[in-house]
């Protein structure tokens, strides 16, 4: 090698070594608002049990409970951490329903604590919502939001017909702006309401990758994931950044960019094929998911170990042996860690699932790459392989859940 070209490799080596280095370097600054945002795409049931006689709960005005039912139960606390604040469902015939919540914890239901829930979508008569403030006094964020769901007329099979069923929101978001080269973009955390801290390890985070000016929190979302002690990379546009630091007493959030090749995750998108991978079945068998190609294919992403994946289970039953015949095929990622193969392999058998699964070791990295971190996940794909729903019902998708799974296939396959 001339002495000329080793002098051009050497400024290349350098060139590339300082190009790397800046991209790694790179910082973005921002601040928080000082409104938080309830996380409502990761939220938990309650059940509200009869109460006979609602004498028996004190009210600084006592309502007219007149042809009215009335349900109860405790909600979770973000503060103290446990199911706390006693809360109250009312409802009368033809009238909306409405919820007491004791947010002071004194144990009285005032005027102030009675709030009227109001239909989710204007279509839907079965689902109403409603969303209190719970004090929290932090430096940054005087209030914390919980998001109340009331699914009227719905119940599960272990529930009495008394029982009413609601869902809570757990964890809240804080809302801040970064600026990446140029460009005002919104990102979330989770916030820990007990410690008064947002962890960037650790829970929710989010990032408008697509510029929009908003943070779609789906659980599938390539806008969202939810951090396990790691570092998450996002997509900002065509930068890919990850948070260094976030100091409340200041008000700083501080993003630091990566280089494309460490932004590992596998972004699901509706009508973009799904990539290749391979799995090993329950008889040990190494497959691979474009075996299926020529068939729409369910992967449903489960485990014993999960109730709601569970109460799936009849659905995915008559949905493979009606549809199965039509051209469906299903696919089960298992991830049950606490029981031995053999044992799997012989319960998922007695319960008559026959249709294909996939072993958790042969699949972690699939999981990983999706960021899966709610259970169920289901996905369907086309017979070429791309994405046709990911069970976003809120963005115009196939429900692949519970009895409108069967109506969407009914709806979908030739017969």
């Amino acid at each position: 090698m001339s002495v000329i070209s080793r002098i051009v490799l050497i400024l290349l080596i350098i060139t590339t070594s300082l190009i790397l280095t800046f991209a790694g370097d790179n910082e973005f600054v921002g601040t928080f608002e000082t409104t938080l945002m309830a996380n409502s795409e990761d939220m938990d049931d309650v059940i509200f049990k009869n109460i006979a006689d609602p004498a028996k709960l004190k009210f600084e005005k006592l309502p007219d409970l007149t042809d009215a039912t009335m349900t109860a139960a405790r909600l979770f606390h973000p503060t103290q951490e446990k199911n706390s604040i006693l809360s109250a469902l009312v409802e009368i015939e033809d009238e909306k329903p409405s919820i007491y919540v004791d947010i002071n914890l004194d144990g009285t239901f005032s005027q102030t604590e009675l709030f009227l829930m109001k239909r989710e979508k204007k279509d839907n008569p079965y689902l109403w919502q409603a969303t209190v403030l719970i004090q929290v006094n932090g430096k940054l964020f005087a209030n914390y939001p919980i998001y109340i769901q009331y699914f009227r007329s719905y119940k599960y099979d272990d529930m009495n017909d008394s029982d009413r069923l609601v869902r809570q929101s757990k964890e809240a978001y804080a809302k801040g702006f970064v600026d990446i080269k140029g460009k005002k973009t919104l990102v979330m955390y989770g916030f820990n309401a007990s410690s008064q801290k947002i962890s960037t390890t650790i829970g929710w985070l989010g990032v408008d990758s697509d510029g929009d000016g908003d943070v779609y929190l789906d659980r599938l979302s390539p806008e969202a994931a939810k951090a396990d002690n790691e570092t998450v990379i996002f997509r900002a546009g065509q930068t890919f950044v990850s948070t260094k630091k976030i100091d409340l007493e200041k008000n700083l959030i501080i993003m630091r960019e990566h280089q494309a090749n460490d932004y590992k995750r596998i972004e699901l998108k509706v009508g973009e094929i799904l990539p290749d991978f391979q799995f090993k079945d329950f008889e040990g068998k190494k497959r691979k998911l474009s075996e299926f190609r020529g068939k729409h294919v369910l992967i449903d992403i489960w485990g014993f170990w999960c109730p709601p994946c569970r109460r799936e289970l009849p659905y995915l039953k008559a949905a493979y042996a009606k549809f199965q015949p039509r051209g469906l095929e299903i696919l089960g990622l298992n991830t049950d860690t606490e029981f031995t193969i053999e044992n799997i392999n012989s319960t998922m058998k007695k319960n008559g699932m026959n249709w294909n699964h996939a072993q958790l070791e042969s699949i972690v990295s699939v999981i990983k790459a999706y960021r899966i971190s709610s259970f169920p996940t289901t996905i369907l794909i086309d017979p070429q392989g791309k994405i046709i729903s990911l069970s976003q019902t809120d963005r115009g998708q196939l429900d692949l859940r519970g009895k409108d799974l069967l109506k969407s296939l009914d709806s979908l396959l030739p017969l």
